[in-house]
């Protein structure tokens, strides 16, 4: 199986969405820039910048992915705003997906869904430990090199 440009080549990735929440009905627009690369160890590091609608400050998630077989990964999470939290992925011809249980406070998933023309659909879902659930649904596509 090839590996699929995002998450597993180096490169950058833009995209836009919507967050929701169980306890509300407010809904953020939210962009968000990714960029891959990859260490001496062959390890990719993954820098996600996350912009949202409305609020100035933006939230900086780095994600080291590693141990990586036709199927499965490793992919360990460090952010200001959780802390930090190892978790496993599992990935086919047309999806990836990663889960993080119980570390920091970190309970939740992401699906990137490949489409035809190579964009993603992604959608996440992610607890605290009062039951606040975070919906995350997203388009990511990859940004050409040659564009501003």
């Amino acid at each position: 199986m090839e590996p699929h440009l995002f998450l597993f080549t180096p490169g950058r990735w833009v995209g836009a969405g919507r967050i929701t929440f169980n306890v509300s009905k407010e809904l953020i627009r939210f962009y968000t820039r990714w960029t891959i690369e990859k260490d001496e160890q062959g390890r990719l590091i993954c820098n996600q910048v996350v912009e949202m609608q409305g609020i100035s400050e933006k939230v900086e998630n780095r994600f080291l992915v590693y141990g990586f077989d036709n199927t499965k990964f490793k992919i360990d999470m460090q952010s200001e705003a959780v802390g930090s939290a190892a978790g496993t992925g599992i990935v086919d011809e047309k999806t990836i997906a990663w889960e993080f249980h119980g570390q920091a406070g970190v309970e939740g998933f992401e699906v990137y869904e490949l489409q035809e023309n190579g964009d993603y659909m992604l959608h996440a879902e992610y607890a605290s430990s009062e039951q606040f659930r975070t919906i995350i649904d997203a388009r990511i596509w990859r940004k050409d090199e040659g564009s501003v």
